[in-house]
């Protein structure tokens, strides 16, 4: 996903996740996913909201090749 983005010309990679959901931020920081400050939508009790998370991408032409 992140080098089709980046192939579109995006710059990064943004998502949503549940608050108390450690397993799923571990996973999306280990993929280099930060969280964010920026509120994210409410949840259905509506008073939680989901938390933020961001991902840079760099051009293509910086990408290491693999």
């Amino acid at each position: 996903m992140a080098r089709w983005a980046q192939e579109r010309g995006a710059e990064l990679l943004r998502l949503s996740v549940r608050t108390d959901n450690a397993r799923a931020k571990a996973l999306y920081h280990r993929a280099g996913f930060r969280l964010t400050d920026e509120p994210g939508d409410l949840m259905p009790d509506g008073v939680r909201r989901e938390q933020i998370m961001l991902r840079p991408l760099q051009p293509p032409h910086l990408t290491p090749s693999r």
